[in-house]
């Protein structure tokens, strides 16, 4: 059985955009992360981000470093960024 493969599209604050190569679901978190939380997140410097299935459906939407949908990934992004917070 083939494995889901994502796609993830980038646009930055310039209007240059990037498409990645595909990853399967077992990457797909740490493309999360480092879309939200990496250098070029921290730098400001990416505008949007789609991460999309085979069948160009959007399963995830990031906008600067927050994640808008889905709306319970993005709860959750909220929940970690208040608990980091809270710790330090």
């Amino acid at each position: 059985m083939l494995k889901e493969t994502f796609t993830t599209h980038i646009t930055f604050i310039s209007g240059d955009s990037h498409k990645e190569e595909p990853v399967t679901g077992d990457k797909l978190r740490s493309t999360i992360t480092r879309l939200c939380e990496g250098p070029a997140a921290a730098m400001g410097i990416i505008k949007r981000a789609i991460v999309v299935d085979q069948s160009d459906s959007i399963v995830i939407e990031i906008m600067g470093r927050d994640i808008i949908f889905p709306p319970q990934l993005a709860q959750q992004q909220d929940e970690w960024r208040r608990a980091q917070k809270s710790s330090k």
